[in-house]
């Protein structure tokens, strides 16, 4: 599933940059779009291989904050292969997003579901435990 299309971010990001990363032509004045959508293909998957583990794929209804995240993710790969500004801020995103996905993986994060695509609960949740009654006691292991 992809969960951020070249219009958000064309949205989210400024023109003049897209334009940089998405061309090999220096006089380009238009985003590359089919560049723009292998990158967040590339950027979807990643995501993926990371929500897999908890969540039946593809998403019926992905949060929002997935398409920030793609976003930053493909930003940070397009930026590796052209570096037009310092790459420390779009690494710094990347790792960001990298953290995230694995606290969700974790069960340390969630995404804020719908019902439809539930989490599982979150371990270390106490349960009322019943069972036979005791055997052993202090008064009958009195004098042992």
């Amino acid at each position: 599933m992809i969960y951020a299309a070249p219009q958000d971010m064309i949205n989210r990001y400024p023109n003049r940059d897209l334009v940089q990363l998405t061309n090999e032509d220096p006089a380009a004045t238009t985003v590359n779009t089919a560049l723009l959508s292998q990158a967040l293909a590339d950027a979807s998957a990643e995501i993926d291989s990371y929500l897999e583990a908890r969540f039946a794929l593809p998403l019926s209804d992905p949060p929002a904050v997935l398409n920030r995240i793609a976003s930053d993710i493909a930003m940070y790969r397009l930026q590796a292969l052209r570096p037009l500004h310092d790459l420390e801020e779009a690494r710094r995103r990347y790792e960001d997003a990298i953290i995230m996905l694995t606290k969700v993986a974790d069960g340390e994060m969630t995404l804020g579901l719908a019902l439809d695509n539930a989490e599982p609960p979150v371990a270390g949740a106490a349960e009322e435990v019943t069972g036979p009654n005791r055997v052993f006691s202090r008064t009958t292991l009195k004098g042992f």
